[in-house]
């Protein structure tokens, strides 16, 4: 798809005539009809005004270019969480089960698998972060 069939696709996604699309970037009709066949592309101050009223970025008019949307906080949270759980349960029942540690002593085991099972999570967010935008 090149930025003729962009502009096209993102006009009719949203449900305009060329003539009302030509209103809100403040062109001619006739203008946004050679960009829709390829005759013409528009200036750069055009496509900023189309980025805004499409809600799409400049390069994916410019270039096709998607962009990735950001891990969601809570996703990230809920990862963190779950492996500090994970480690810090697995720790807590080796110390106990153990019978060589101290109460305090295995405090602070709780606390190492912990501290491991969020460094593993931060592991985790990195790696796939490296799949997904590829």
């Amino acid at each position: 798809m090149n930025i003729a069939d962009r502009i096209q696709y993102l006009r009719k996604t949203k449900g305009m005539s060329q003539e009302e699309f030509a209103v809100q970037i403040g062109v001619s009709r006739q203008a946004v009809s050679k960009w829709e066949s390829g005759q013409s592309t528009p200036d750069l101050e055009k496509i900023i005004i189309m980025s805004n009223l499409f809600e799409v970025t400049t390069d994916y008019i410019l270039k096709g270019i998607e962009p990735v949307a950001p891990q969601n906080k809570k996703t990230l949270k809920s990862l963190y969480v779950g492996f500090v759980l994970i480690f810090a349960t697995i720790a807590g029942i080796w110390s106990f089960t153990a019978n060589r540690f101290n109460y305090d002593e295995c405090f602070f085991i709780i606390l190492a698998g912990a501290v491991v099972g969020l460094g593993i999570g931060l592991v985790f967010q990195v790696i796939s972060s490296l799949f997904v935008n590829k």
